[in-house]
């Protein structure tokens, strides 16, 4: 009589719960967003409670054409680009020719002390009062023009110091300290308007009020007339 043999049973197997990588991923990137988004919003508040922004700023001096009293021959011209020039200085010598033959001649002198950033005028040519022939800038002299919401700019005041960046120089720090604040929104100098109020179809625009700030540091490196800056005014 065949005697059946049986196998021994396997040894129980127990179930062991591991946290899976996708889980524990998704958990990670979570703690990362909200960190990154605690830290924005920080900084956020700070700056909205500590300081009046505006990237709607810009690198500005008094600048001023070079023109001619009357119509007739440019003669002589000394101006080149990049020359430093002082207020009163002679540029060049215009001659006229009346009608009955008597000629003058008269010079074009410097408005101001700077340095001629462009000249459009060439010796032999023909000019008259309304063609300007170079222009001069006080780049000695620079300050930073900003345009502040009008919901902000009642808190700005004169010598409030300010924290500036100009995009061509990166994150270099500058510091300046307010001077002036046009008492007039800039749409009030503007020659054509932004709105009418008068029609029925009127938006509501928020205006801008232009600040003007003094330059107290360079850093060493020359900023041009029209770059492009960032300015945090202390509060």
């Amino acid at each position: 009589m065949a005697t059946k043999t049986t196998a021994p049973a396997a040894p129980a197997v127990r179930s062991v719960r591991r946290i899976g990588g996708r889980p524990l991923m998704f958990g990670i990137i979570l703690i990362v967003a909200l960190s990154i988004a605690s830290t924005v919003g920080y900084r956020y508040w700070r700056d909205a409670t500590l300081y009046i922004s505006s990237d709607d700023a810009l690198i500005d001096t008094t600048m001023q054409s070079v023109t001619s009293p009357g119509t007739g021959t440019l003669v002589t011209w000394q101006a080149q680009p990049g020359t430093r020039v002082t207020a009163g200085q002679v540029l060049g010598i215009v001659r006229t020719t009346s009608g009955l033959g008597s000629a003058a001649a008269y010079n074009l002198i410097a408005p101001i002390s700077g340095t001629l950033l462009r000249v459009e005028a060439h010796e032999g040519q023909m000019i008259s009062p309304a063609l300007p022939l170079a222009y001069v800038a006080d780049l000695d002299h620079l300050r930073v023009t900003a345009f502040i919401d009008e919901t902000e700019i009642h808190a700005v005041r004169v010598g409030q110091p300010v924290d500036i960046t100009v995009d061509a120089t990166g994150n270099t720090p500058y510091r300046g300290t307010v001077s002036e604040i046009i008492p007039a929104t800039a749409g009030e100098f503007a020659l054509l308007p932004s709105s009418d109020r008068s029609t029925g179809n009127f938006t509501k625009v928020t205006q801008r009020v232009e600040v003007r700030i003094t330059l107290d540091t360079s850093s060493g490196t020359q900023l041009y007339p029209g770059e492009n800056a960032n300015v945090r005014i202390h509060r």
